[in-house]
């Protein structure tokens, strides 16, 4: 071996040891040094608890603290609000106002130094409970005239509980898709269920039974297209049948599904025996692949029933 390669071996020798050295110093010897961490969210732990009771939180004084950990400083990038922990446990509250201490702990090697409030005030209602369909829908972002092809929905009701006030407040209960995370094939997930207001933003302090879902999905299209009815009347009474209907529904599939179909007409509706105005639920004849959109769920044919007059 050359003198040359000898010092080029001990240089990287050398190199490695400093940085063995370092890390060592940095990781034993690190000074602890204070960092505070805002907009740390406060969740609540005991809801399920206090619903059982007939109860449940209509508003709190805090939904997030500043926290300030007493840290290494080699782990200044490391941490972030989201790995700090603010809970209140509201299982024994009782109606009206209530003050709960807030619980704070950071990660492992990491020591609360202060924060912006030791305790929350709770406010306690009378509980409100529905059962509610179950939506599956993208997060914000996304084209309108897309939408997800859902497969065995695990549970397609939940049950909902929470205050009347925070109840006004709730468009729908919906499992979340993200858009990136689908494509035309089918693709398994299980979902945490959320209570969403009419600009998709969660409502806080809401059970819900099921917690979670689990579905299939894949990636679909909109498009909205004449509907015709087929409605049958063979009766041959002194009744006059008249009936009213959307004149168009929304469908969805893939892409090339959707692009070929310009209309859809209705499964066949017999109202020969019907004596009765009605509101029947439209059924619609479909190709393989193609399904009703969210849109157009529920639409219904309205039927009215008027008796002749007799004729002279």
């Amino acid at each position: 071996m050359t003198d040359s390669s000898r010092k080029i071996i001990n240089m990287v020798i050398a190199i490695l040891v400093s940085i063995a050295a370092w890390v060592f110093v940095v990781y034993n010897y690190d000074p602890m040094t204070l960092v505070k961490y805002t907009e740390v969210p406060v969740s609540f732990s005991g809801e399920k608890e206090l619903a059982e009771r007939g109860l449940a939180v209509s508003s709190s004084s805090l939904e997030n603290v500043a926290v300030t950990l007493s840290q290494k400083r080699v782990d200044g990038s490391l941490i972030s609000a989201e790995d700090i922990e603010a809970s209140v446990d509201v299982s024994e509250c009782v109606a009206g106002e209530n003050n709960v201490e807030l619980s704070v702990s950071g990660p492992s090697g990491t020591k609360v130094s202060s924060v912006s409030a030791t305790s929350a005030n709770i406010e306690v209602a009378r509980i409100r409970s529905e059962t509610m369909d179950i939506e599956v829908v993208y997060a914000e972002g996304v084209e309108e005239d897309e939408e997800p092809i859902v497969h065995d929905l695990s549970s397609v009701m939940a049950d909902v509980s929470c205050s009347a006030d925070m109840f006004d407040k709730i468009s729908k209960v919906a499992a979340v898709l993200n858009r990136e995370d689908l494509s035309d094939k089918l693709k398994s997930f299980t979902l945490d269920l959320q209570a969403l207001d009419r600009e998709g933003n969660p409502i806080p302090h809401v059970v819900i039974t099921p917690k979670e879902v689990s579905l299939d999905a894949r990636a679909g299209y909109t498009k909205t297209v004449k509907l015709y009815m087929s409605v049958k009347d063979e009766s041959e009474d002194n009744y006059e049948r008249t009936y009213t209907a959307p004149d168009t529904v929304t469908i969805k599939g893939s892409k090339d599904a959707v692009n070929k179909i310009s209309s859809v007409i209705s499964t066949e509706i017999d109202v020969s025996y019907t004596y009765v105005d009605e509101e029947i639920p439209i059924e619609y004849d479909l190709p393989e692949g193609v399904y009703i959109a969210d849109d157009s769920l529920g639409q219904m044919m309205k039927l009215t029933v008027k008796q002749k007059e007799d004729e002279e």
